[in-house]
């Protein structure tokens, strides 16, 4: 199996080889189309002959009862050794090897023992979720394992544990139901006298429990954190817009050839206001083992997978995100899934093909040219919206890039648009199913909109994170790295924010939504900004400038590289009072360039308004004590609504009233960024036995 970086290090050479390197990257450059810079690349020889898409391994997409077996069998070991964890992980790989009936088929005929690995699977799995006190996700497996065709002859096994977990969830009558159909069922089979009588028992004494209130289900507590995906629901944006209820009413579009489309303040904001909170526009899990552990629709953790019913490599959290990944996403790139993960793609390239696979090429021929009539590459964009425009709007800034960057862009595409007219048959056709035969044209204009994606992808796309939180015991620890990369997704609004090193909002992931919340105070008719990157407190400023270069091609002119600010490490450690006037700090209560006493809450002769610095100074001492304590705590992952209002009170102090930047400010803020990075995506880890 060859990479793409291996397959284009052999173009590379090839035209090395054929004195072509110069000729060849004479037609790409700045003053070059996309679609002339891809028509070109495409007629070469060596392109065709070298840039071909790798077969990849065909055993992702394979599915086998003896293999399901195999891990069935590994996951019941680790049952009866009480190594849930293990045995769950297991069980996930049994139901994702095992044979699986087309989903379209609302009533599945079942052929003998078809899908039997499957529902197997299901069984044992739900007898371990049923241990670890995961009621509502056993009910829901043992039901799969029926519907797949447990064994007649031992359903009323699946019947029991069926009303264990009724009683559990207090539906007495439902498991009233269900146990006397497994009574019914037993004694109608043919066992051995003894295990008729045994089971019978059983039954009967469960039945009997099932109008106690004293009645109890024991089950396993340990594994509880293996469970956790994160909250229902992200933060909600408290005041959103009309036209985009993704985006707070806080904010608004603003336009400037020297900051393009960003997003402004219409009212002072204050620390930890949720200001965006959106759905992707698309978005993609990583191509490596992060597929058989998130969903591939929403990106969330699936500790209780469901299988696609095609290949054994993707995952979903439920059959909602199943029909939908299967209508449009995932669906559409299944068969070729081999060839993507051999490719081992970037972000960017992987994304834009997620996109172009989900439409066709009727629709994207349509959608392109009313775009490039209407001058939809070139009039600023300032709206929110979801449809096609907003992809083709994302800055790329694809004159700034080297005749060796674009040629490279255009290999990648040359090779993705080869497998969609190849090996994606549902690309060519129309909305009635007709085939659409593909001229030269659309060749050129499927590749053109693949390099245009990519470009606008390397400079949009967001990593989606999920929290790490070590766990040991009752003890819990967040991690400093703030989490780890498990996709990529592009955004409407988001797309609009410019960068700063010293940012005043940041990101949280929760699956595929994103939302943005504020940092600091953020005045009427100031600029929204995020980081891009490293910001100012981790990172010198020539590696800031470098790193922001080389990838978004902008040279950082922020505060933080205006004013050159030091890094964590060389901040004062105390926040120093700073004077209304010219913001130096103030000693003594007074300012030595201004002149201003700064001891009571009047305004001066030149009309600046003063503060009792004395009086703030001893209450932002008893709120950093405060402080401290709920600081602690949310290190430990524990976030409380108290805990978040007492961090944005100190913020909020400090941002009034010290000299920046400064130790506590920083320290302040990244306790804000903690509470929200535990409402979004998080796993438990344990780091003794390393397992998630």
């Amino acid at each position: 199996m060859s990479s793409f970086r291996k397959i284009y290090v052999k173009f590379k050479a090839a035209l090395q080889e054929g004195w072509q390197t110069g000729e060849v990257a004479s037609h790409f450059g700045p003053t070059a189309s996309l679609d002339s810079m891809f028509q070109y690349l495409a007629t070469l020889q060596e392109a065709q002959q070298i840039l071909i898409p790798p077969v990849g391994d065909l055993r992702i997409n394979r599915k086998g009862a003896v293999e399901a077996d195999k891990f069935r069998t590994e996951g019941n070991r680790f049952y009866q050794e009480k190594k849930l964890d293990k045995a769950l992980l297991a069980y996930n790989y049994s139901i994702l090897a095992a044979p699986h009936p087309p989903v379209t088929d609302n009533n599945i005929i079942l052929k003998g023992d078809e899908y039997e690995a499957l529902a197997l699977g299901y069984a044992n799995r739900s007898a371990m979720l049923y241990e670890t006190g995961q009621f509502e996700a056993s009910l829901a497996d043992i039901q799969r394992a029926i519907d797949y065709g447990y064994p007649q002859n031992r359903r009323y096994r699946l019947y029991e544990r069926q009303a264990k977990c009724l009683m559990a969830l207090g539906r007495s009558q439902d498991a009233y139901r269900g146990l006397e159909d497994a009574i019914n069922q037993l004694t109608s089979l043919t066992l051995e006298d003894n295990e008729v009588s045994t089971n019978l028992d059983s039954l009967s004494k469960l039945l009997a429990k099932c109008g106690s209130k004293d009645a109890k289900i024991e089950t396993t507590k340990q594994y509880e954190r293996l469970f956790y995906t994160g909250p229902a629901f992200p933060p909600p944006v408290p005041s959103p817009q009309s036209k985009s209820n993704c985006v707070s009413d806080a904010l608004k579009i603003a336009y400037t050839p020297a900051r393009g489309r960003h997003l402004v303040a219409e009212r002072e904001i204050q620390p930890g206001e949720v200001l965006i909170a959106e759905e992707s526009l698309g978005s993609i899990v990583k191509l490596d083992a992060t597929l058989r552990s998130h969903c591939s629709n929403c990106l969330r953790r699936a500790p209780v997978p469901i299988p696609c019913p095609s290949c054994s490599l993707v995952v979903f959290c439920d059959d909602k995100c199943r029909d939908v990944s299967l209508a449009s996403g995932h669906g559409r790139e299944c068969k070729v899934l081999p060839i993507l993960v051999a490719l081992q793609l970037d972000p960017a390239p992987a994304l834009a093909f997620r996109v172009l696979s989900s439409l066709s090429l009727p629709f994207l021929r349509t959608q392109v040219t009313s775009l490039r009539r209407g001058g939809g590459g070139s009039k600023p964009m300032l709206q929110v919206s979801r449809d096609y425009r907003s992809l083709y709007t994302l800055e790329g800034h694809a004159t700034a890039r080297t005749e060796a960057q674009l040629q490279e862009t255009a290999a990648v595409a040359y090779i993705l648009t080869q497998i969609l007219f190849e090996k994606c048959s549902h690309f060519c056709k129309d909305s009635n199913g007709g085939i659409t035969i593909p001229s030269v044209e659309d060749i050129t204009l499927v590749g053109s909109q693949c390099m245009h994606l990519v470009i606008g992808a390397e400079c949009n796309a967001h990593v989606m994170k999920e929290i790490e939180v070590n766990t040991q015991g009752d003890e819990v620890a967040v991690k400093k790295n703030r989490g780890i990369d498990i996709g990529w997704a592009v955004f409407s609004a988001l797309s609009l924010i410019n960068h700063s090193c010293a940012p005043n909002a940041l990101t949280t992931s929760l699956g595929s939504t994103k939302f943005l919340y504020s940092i600091s105070i953020i005045p009427k008719g100031a600029e929204i900004t995020d980081s891009y990157g490293e910001r100012y407190v981790s990172h010198i400023r020539t590696e800031r400038r470098k790193a922001l270069q080389d990838h978004y091609f902008f040279c950082c002119g922020c505060m933080a590289c205006q004013s050159d600010w030091p890094v964590y490490e060389e901040l004062a450690d105390k926040p120093g009072l700073r004077c209304p006037s010219c913001c130096q700090i103030l000693v003594g209560f007074q300012c030595h360039i201004c002149k201003l006493v700064c001891t009571s809450e009047t305004a001066a002769k030149n009309g600046i308004r003063l503060y009792d610095a004395p009086k703030t100074q001893l209450l932002m001492n008893r709120t950093w004590a405060e402080y401290m304590k709920v600081s602690a705590a949310i290190c430990r992952g524990q976030v409380t609504k108290e805990s978040m209002a007492k961090v944005i009170e100190m913020l909020t102090m400090l941002d009034k009233y010290s000299v920046h930047p400064n130790k506590a400010y920083v320290a302040t803020q990244e306790s804000l960024m903690n509470c929200f990075d535990m409402m979004g995506s998080v796993v438990y880890v344990d780091p003794v036995n390393n397992s998630k």
